[in-house]
């Protein structure tokens, strides 16, 4: 364990050769004469207290200093690009724009004007767009890349899939740093990250209020964009909520079931990830909503013990539990529960209360991101379907749609990411519009979720979202009208990535190379 301990974290070393020397000298008194009645216990207490001192004597210094803003270099192409006749989307209105030049140089849009009335120069790269459709770059605002060993080869798979720049949900005050420093954002040859939390919180970095308090503090100043729950108990969520709003800094991720959806959103909950997760949505859509909440599972009861929540200050110990921990939430996202509760909550589910939710979430501007095929992965492992499994994922796809239909802001989003499946990171994109499609929202509405509402969320309409003069030269061509059928999303002809040009056929070559 020691040596476990050393390897994966950055306490100071002398908290370990203190921690030895316990263990050491308990061995060598085993051997002596001194070792016998009263003095065994004392020994014990002593090895104990010094070890245990040492251990939070080896921590890390608390002394983080705030995180300064500061302008991050952008990538940009090195030359002007100049595309001609081809029709432009607008994804507030819907409107089509036909027989259109764009002109772009250093990463932004320059000109946008009637083919032919744009001069060409030398230094310009002029494509020939005919019949091609204009749309910003999809942005995918939910995903774990940034991180993983395959990253870079997920961001290349990205970029060929259209995405452009996407949300980082998962971080450490490690992988803020680099960001902040200007990683993550230079090539034209992949997205961009656009957003980062710090440390997702669990009731194994967040065991307590007080902790979790101390760790949101700590995410602020070490540079995160936003506080992301995992899973935590109803006290720790109250108390981080509250925190985070004096902070100004958005507060985002899972509501368990044990906790109201509309408790937490009128309380300034930003975005819900998932539904909720874990069949939360379901539950306060269901007219048995009382006898379900009491019977959801919390967080086992050991997570606020005051000897667990003191062991997991040590940070070593700390950040290997809590992986664990994350990588089996992950794994068993939506996975099995008694089939009976299950099916109580497809009979018993409300439209009348889905849309009562539903006008909550409209009322206190809280963002959803449904992330449909997540919900399918948790609901059919291995492609495997049950009864009351297509029953929820039916339920769950009416629900997407009510939102819609109710005006609740929602964003694409895939909880993809660059582990063992990276290959399949660009592609999840083009199956979440499926899922979108499925659940009967249009085509122009799904559009709108991969690329104007992701800008709007961040608060960055002035440089994203739409394909307009001043914007990034962020933008997907397209051989159909994606206005007519959610499918023509999936006909990406060329991704231009700040300014930078890539082609069908170079686009192809990376999506092939993901194979080999």
């Amino acid at each position: 364990m020691v040596l476990i301990l050393m390897i994966s974290s950055d306490e100071r070393w002398f908290a370990y050769l203190i921690l030895a020397a316990c263990v050491g000298s308990l061995v060598i008194l085993r051997r002596t004469k001194f070792w016998h009645g009263w003095r065994v216990f004392l020994c014990w207490i002593l090895a104990l207290v010094i070890a245990w001192s040492g251990l939070f004597a080896g921590q890390p210094s608390g002394n983080i200093q705030p995180f300064t803003a500061m302008n991050l270099e952008q990538p940009s192409a090195s030359y002007k690009l100049l595309l001609n006749h081809l029709t432009i989307v607008d994804t507030k209105s819907g409107q089509l724009t036909s027989n259109m030049s764009i002109l772009s140089s250093d990463g932004k849009i320059l000109d946008i004007a009637p083919t032919g009335s744009i001069k060409a120069d030398e230094d310009m790269q002029i494509v020939d767009a005919s019949g091609k459709y204009a749309v910003p770059g999809y942005l995918d605002m939910h995903m774990h890349v940034i991180g993983e060993e395959h990253a870079s080869e997920a961001m290349d798979q990205l970029l060929a899939n259209g995405v452009t720049g996407f949300r980082q949900m998962s971080g450490s005050a490690e992988l803020l740093k680099e960001w902040r420093s200007g990683a993550f954002t230079r090539s034209t040859d992949q997205p961009t990250v656009l957003s980062m939390p710090g440390d997702v919180l669990t009731p194994i970095n967040a065991p307590t209020p007080k902790v979790a308090v101390e760790l949101v503090r700590q995410q602020q100043k070490e540079g995160a964009d936003f506080i992301k729950s995992g899973a935590v108990t109803p006290e720790v969520f109250a108390a981080v909520q509250e925190e985070a709003k004096s902070l100004n800094i958005p507060f985002v991720g899972h509501v368990l079931p044990d906790l109201d959806l509309k408790e937490a959103t009128r309380n300034g909950f930003y975005s819900i990830e998932h539904f909720g997760i874990n069949n939360g949505a379901l539950i306060s859509t269901s007219t048995d909503e009382t006898t379900l909440r009491a019977e959801a599972t919390g967080l086992p009861s050991i997570t606020s013990n005051p000897v667990f929540v003191q062991l997991m200050k040590i940070k070593g110990l700390r950040d290997f539990v809590n992986k664990q921990v994350i990588e089996i939430a992950i794994e068993t996202s939506g996975g099995e529960e008694d089939s009976a509760r299950l099916q109580h909550m497809i009979d018993t589910y409300s439209e009348e209360k889905a849309i009562e939710l539903a006008d909550v979430y409209v009322e206190n501007n809280t963002w959803q991101t449904p992330t449909l095929i997540r919900m399918h992965l948790g609901l059919f492992p291995n492609d495997s379907s049950t009864p009351v499994a297509q029953g929820l994922y039916d339920l769950y796809l009416k629900l997407a749609k009510t939102y819609d239909s109710e005006g609740v802001k929602m964003m694409v989003g895939t909880d993809s990411g660059a582990g063992a499946i990276w290959r399949d990171a660009g592609n999840s994109i083009h199956r979440e519009f499926d899922e979108l499609e499925k659940a009967g929202i249009s085509p122009l509405h799904v559009l709108q979720m991969a690329t104007l509402n992701g800008a709007e969320f961040l608060g960055r309409l002035d440089d994203m979202g739409t394909v307009e003069v001043g914007k990034n030269a962020d933008i997907v061509l397209l051989d159909a009208n994606p206005l007519e059928s959610v499918q023509n999303l999936h006909k990406i002809d060329a991704v231009i990535r700040a300014g930078s040009y890539h082609g069908y056929d170079e686009l192809d070559s990376i999506k092939k190379n993901a194979i080999k």
